[in-house]
């Protein structure tokens, strides 16, 4: 099994150029790592309007980002809201080579070099194991494409981020994807996914949103 963080990365990477092809990558992992914690209650996110989070179990996971996100919010000096941990989530350096790393050392995927316009050096994650993301886009096939009135959390979430972030269009093109965008509501928001799902789901998307608005500005204004 991978986390929600290592799907989305996998969904984000072209597979034979090993490059990213979003551009909001590091605010929709940083919602995958939150999630993730929410779900596991590891964090809680307080039921109001400034949607506080709460650390509830720090003990490490075993998986280093996730780790790391506990550890900053344990060494936190006071509360901070859900959209702020999104952005220092976001923040992480070097994060989506952090979580590309991960499913290298899986062996999914391969990390390598390339140029860009034959001078500059990049380094890129081509896939030398398909099978994980067969998996993953048969499982975003049978929850957007089928009927079933029952999904998991992990799908509906792993939708959820799809969508959020615009992957979904880039896999199955808009034109397809039109005739299931009731489908995909009803997953995001309605009776599909549970209330406790739809929380996380509302607090992770809106608190993406504001921080890829956020960052640039902050970056900006430094």
């Amino acid at each position: 099994m991978l986390h929600l963080y290592q799907e989305i990365t996998l969904l984000s990477l072209k597979d034979e150029k090993g490059t990213v092809s979003i551009q909001n990558l590091a605010q929709v992992l940083a919602g995958a790592l939150v999630a993730e914690l929410i779900v596991s209650k590891r964090i809680s996110v307080t039921n109001d309007k400034k949607r506080f989070v709460d650390l509830i179990d720090p003990k490490p996971t075993g998986d280093a980002l996730l780790d790391d996100c506990l550890q900053k919010l344990a060494e936190a000096k006071r509360r901070a809201r859900l959209q702020t941990w999104v952005g220092r989530f976001a923040a992480i350096k070097r994060l989506h080579h952090k979580a590309a790393q991960s499913l290298c050392d899986r062996g999914i995927l391969e990390q390598t070099t390339d140029k860009v316009l034959l001078v500059f050096n990049r380094t890129i994650y081509p896939e030398v194991d398909p099978k994980p993301e067969q998996k993953i886009l048969a499982r975003l096939e049978n929850a957007i494409f089928s009927e079933k009135s029952k999904l998991s959390t992990e799908d509906i979430l792993l939708v959820s981020l799809a969508d959020a972030s615009g992957l979904l269009d880039q896999i199955y093109t808009r034109k397809r994807l039109k005739p299931y965008r009731q489908r995909i509501k009803q997953i995001v928001e309605g009776e599909i996914a549970g209330q406790a799902t739809r929380e996380v789901i509302t607090a992770i998307q809106t608190a993406i949103i504001v921080s890829a608005i956020i960052i640039p500005v902050v970056t900006a204004s430094h």
